[in-house]
């Protein structure tokens, strides 16, 4: 946690803001349906153990745990695993879903057991981002947890995208005290629409699934015209290494100052490390 001056009492060099992993229970199950939704293979087991092994190999001090709730009848279940980590390298946010009975609930646990933020993906949760009922729920997490939205397409393309940039700039606008992270740099495959419509407003953008997909040279723009204080190391594991970014990374020859924001300091400020 921040000291009594705000100054960061964690050893955090480098800090993984979006990876996934799964209870041992259902990791093969979970990882069987994605990979066939993604046409994608994952690099690893995305278990706690497994992620652990790949933060070390690649010298990443922490990581933010992003699970997703695709029914409403799952956010308990994942909300009691993520309370009852105890790893201290991880960071657990919660899973919430708009069409939940419970979710003044779900969110008070959360907040009682220390558990910053969620992760949604409009997607999987079969969820439109600007319906009424979702608008509901933004209402009751504002100023309360933070919130990261997957942003763009998926791996393989669907045809009905929910969160693009403009709706998600919409969507700050409504709720302009809400701590928006948004993934993949303001949107996969969606950068033009990100520059054209989130860079530059108050909100984070992560750097993750975006090495080997969008041109180096469109990233260090947006990372610059956006600010690297509002920028967060993540790769998306187990569906990217966090190697691979680093890697993207050091392609840009940032300089030291936006190198340490954006590899740990914004994410200890945000999270409170």
């Amino acid at each position: 946690m921040l000291g009594e001056q705000g100054e960061s009492k964690t050893n955090y060099q480098i800090i993984d803001s979006h990876t996934h992993v799964f209870p041992d229970k259902v990791v093969d199950r979970a990882m069987a349906a994605l990979s066939a939704q993604y046409q994608a293979a994952p690099l690893t087991r995305p278990t706690v153990a497994g992620l652990l092994q790949h933060l070390d190999a690649t010298g990443v001090d922490g990581a933010v745990i992003c699970p997703v709730a695709t029914r409403p009848d799952q956010v308990h279940s994942i909300n009691r695993w993520i309370a009852g980590l105890t790893e201290e390298r991880l960071i657990g946010f919660g899973a919430l879903h708009p069409a939940g009975a419970d979710l003044d609930d779900e969110i008070q646990f959360l907040i009682d057991h220390g558990i910053p933020g969620v992760k949604l993906q409009p997607h999987f949760q079969e969820f439109d981002l600007l319906s009424s009922t979702t608008l509901r729920m933004f209402e009751k997490i504002a100023g309360r947890l933070i919130v990261l939205l997957h942003a763009g397409q998926e791996i393989k393309p669907i045809d009905n995208v929910q969160p693009t940039p403009q709706r998600l700039r919409r969507l700050h606008e409504s709720f302009p005290d809400m701590q928006l992270i948004v993934a993949h740099l303001g949107g996969y495959q969606m950068w033009d629409e990100a520059e054209e419509y989130l860079v530059g407003q108050d909100l984070y953008f992560d750097i993750s699934y975006v090495f080997g997909y969008a041109a180096d040279e469109q990233i260090a723009r947006i990372i610059r015209n956006h600010g690297a204080q509002r920028m967060l190391f993540a790769s998306d594991f187990p569906w990217q290494s966090p190697a691979e970014v680093l890697a993207g990374l050091d392609r840009l020859r940032l300089g030291p100052a936006e190198r340490q924001m954006i590899l740990a300091q914004n994410a200890i400020r945000l999270l409170q490390l």
